[in-house]
């Protein structure tokens, strides 16, 4: 039987700058700027996650920014004041300073790890990142930066690939990179979540919206049914999948019924289903909320590791 961990060592990318988010406060409570790391100390500590296959990202800079954002939101975005409004910070001090470049960081994470994915061929997980709700011009849905988009500008660039499927399992839509691409025959969005942002009708997207209170087996079903069908029909050069735990049952914010099993039966399908193709995998945390959505995050990442071989 074809195994599609056989001979794969997954990487993970990390930096300790990914701590330095949103503080969890105020609207931002549910928020664990901590689960990144929780993740990481985990895989550490049960001995899954070693230096061989951590890898540290730089900053992204200011020019891979600008492959997406404008030059005015850009410049807006180096404002403390402006940040803390958009993203409803109670106030301003010297730690919101740290925001932008914690945003810079996990793109610089997004990037290494579909560099390295496309190099090696090898699944690589961001401990962040997915952040899809960004526009060129505007923040949305405490989104500075959409990672995706400004990755998948950079490797096009270079002519590393051209075809780009993004699965976009989040609770939410992920309106900012559905608007970015609207146009784009070479890139293809399927997302399933519980709410609509945004309603765009084109060739190469796929938007589903789930029943109220979605269980694993309904989750499930959809998702076997429709997603298998996309890589006929638009055959891929390299996948990103945004991996959100907020479908998660007792997800702070989100109020869907999936369980721990069926997250990570989830995550599994979706893995196996782009690796028995052999399609550079980059793998992004997404959506999650409350003390208990790291571990979902986790399972995926410590799964694949255990099998690796």
């Amino acid at each position: 039987m074809w195994n599609p961990f056989r001979r794969e060592y997954v990487r993970v990318v990390y930096s300790s700058d990914y701590i330095y988010g949103l503080p969890s406060v105020g609207e931002h409570q549910t928020f664990d700027i901590m689960r990144f790391k929780k993740i990481r100390d985990r895989l550490v500590k049960e001995r899954l996650l070693t230096r061989r296959n951590i890898l540290s990202p730089s900053l992204c800079s200011y020019d891979e920014i600008r492959l997406v954002h404008t030059d005015i939101y850009l410049k807006r975005l180096q404002d403390p004041h402006y940040v803390s409004q958009i993203l409803r910070l109670d106030a301003v001090n010297m730690f919101y300073n740290s925001i932008l470049e914690y945003y810079r960081a996990v793109t610089g994470g997004t990037l290494l790890a579909t560099a390295f994915a496309l190099h090696k061929n090898i699944p690589t997980f961001n401990l962040g990142g997915g952040y899809h709700h960004a526009h060129p011009d505007r923040a949305e849905g405490f989104c500075l930066l959409n990672d995706v988009a400004i990755a998948i500008e950079k490797f096009r660039s270079l002519d590393r690939a051209r075809r780009y499927l993004i699965i976009d399992l989040d609770y939410h839509q992920g309106n900012g990179t559905l608007l970015y691409f609207q146009d784009d025959e070479d890139v293809f969005t399927f997302s399933m979540h519980a709410d609509t942002w945004v309603e765009v009708d084109r060739p190469h997207n796929l938007d589903i919206l789930l029943p109220p209170h979605c269980n694993d087996a309904a989750y499930m079903t959809i998702l076997k049914q429709e997603l298998p069908s996309v890589f006929e029909e638009f055959c891929p050069d390299v996948v990103f999948y945004i991996a959100g735990s907020d479908p998660y049952e007792k997800d702070a914010i989100g109020d869907m019924n999936l369980s721990r099993e069926g997250m990570l039966e989830r995550n599994l399908f979706v893995y196996r289903l782009v690796r028995s193709r052999d399609i550079p995998l980059i793998i992004l945390a997404g959506g999650g909320y409350g003390k208990d959505s790291w571990e979902v995050y986790y399972d995926f990442i410590a799964y694949c590791l255990k099998n690796k071989r």
